[in-house]
């Protein structure tokens, strides 16, 4: 693909921008590349993308940067998108039906998923062993409940608790990280 230009920024330099620029640059190009079509609309779409994080994002606000930047990216393309077709139904005089691609869930929630996933995971290693395999089995496996209790010599209702426990303390876990999932949805 080649050597992958800088963008520069307006102003002042910002390091958390930098920081994201360096990271995402040839992932958020070939992503918006393929949802534009054109390299070069992808390139200006994606300078737009980092110089409205640069004004309008501080790190202490972004908990997941990743996935705000390909929001944001998104959002961007989407309204060039929109532009694009009501410039040519203006043009031809057509309705302009074409379809603009449904993008929501794109890779900025996929990023947001992954980070998650992320908390996540150190959450579950962090239960006590009789909640983890619990947890493990019926949400990682996919097991029945009595096939839990039969591996593991309990009965169902003993099962039930140390879900309803290993639940409760990842839900605690997530939210002193910030993470609540009900918000996420």
């Amino acid at each position: 693909m080649g050597e992958v230009k800088r963008f520069p920024l307006s102003g002042r330099s910002d390091e958390f921008v930098e920081r994201l620029c360096r990271a995402h640059e040839a992932q958020l190009l070939a992503y918006l590349t393929q949802m534009l079509g054109r390299p070069e609309v992808a390139r200006e779409v994606a300078q737009d993308t980092f110089e409205q994080v640069h004004r309008m994002y501080r790190p202490e606000q972004v908990m997941f940067p990743r996935a705000m930047l390909f929001k944001v990216a998104t959002n961007f393309a989407l309204m060039h998108l929109r532009r694009r077709r009501l410039e040519n139904a203006m043009i031809t005089g057509s309705a302009g039906m074409e379809e603009v691609p449904d993008h929501r869930v794109g890779p900025d929630r996929q990023a947001m998923a992954d980070q998650i996933g992320q908390h996540l995971t150190a959450v579950i290693k962090d239960l006590r062993p009789n909640l983890r395999n619990v947890f493990v089995m019926a949400h990682v496996q996919g097991k029945p409940r009595k096939e839990i209790a039969a591996a593991l010599g309990i009965s169902e209702k003993r099962v039930d608790k140390r879900m309803t426990k290993a639940l409760r303390l990842c839900r605690e876990r997530l939210s002193s990280h910030g993470i609540d999932l009900a918000e996420v949805e």
